[in-house]
């Protein structure tokens, strides 16, 4: 069964009302890129090859960044949507405005809020297991140091 690693640390943010209580954050396996993404497809019995799911993906990923540049928001239904904001720096007079004011193009993600979105988080939350990654080298509980033991002696599940 796979978990989710996670590791624990103590809030030292003074003006937060969670100070100095323990949370917890997810911890990464690993990136995939494109070609892993394509070969785990073609493992999941698609009848396309992972080099034809590769083309499609590059073509989706052109044609996503054409149309967000065109200002369209992109949505991708039980995932979310897509969408571009910019930073820019202010001007007393808006006169003096103009495009060399923005700073910054960023991409931004808002996840899908339809009844089936809510329905598999719901589905992600109960089934989802969890191991603090410490616990893998034989940490000991003390989130300040690093080291998380999940406090059941034996590296396994923690529940959230």
């Amino acid at each position: 069964m796979t978990r989710l690693n996670i590791r624990k640390y103590i809030n030292q943010n003074k003006k937060n009302a969670g100070y100095q209580k323990t949370y917890a954050r997810l911890v990464s396996v690993d990136t995939l890129d494109t070609n892993d993404l394509c070969r785990h497809i073609q493992k999941h019995g698609s009848i396309f090859t992972s080099d034809v799911v590769k083309g499609v993906i590059e073509k989706f990923v052109n044609c996503f960044n054409e149309l967000l540049l065109e200002g369209h928001k992109i949505k991708l239904n039980g995932l979310g949507t897509f969408y571009l904001s910019i930073a820019t720096k202010g001007e007393a007079d808006p006169k003096e405005f103009t495009a060399s004011n923005i700073k910054a193009v960023r991409l931004k993600f808002l996840g899908d809020k339809s009844k089936e979105s809510e329905y598999a988080t719901q589905i992600l939350t109960s089934q989802a297991q969890f191991r603090d990654v410490n616990t893998l080298v034989g940490g000991e509980d003390n989130p300040e140091s690093g080291n998380t033991e999940s406090g059941n002696n034996g590296g396994g599940p923690v529940n959230p």
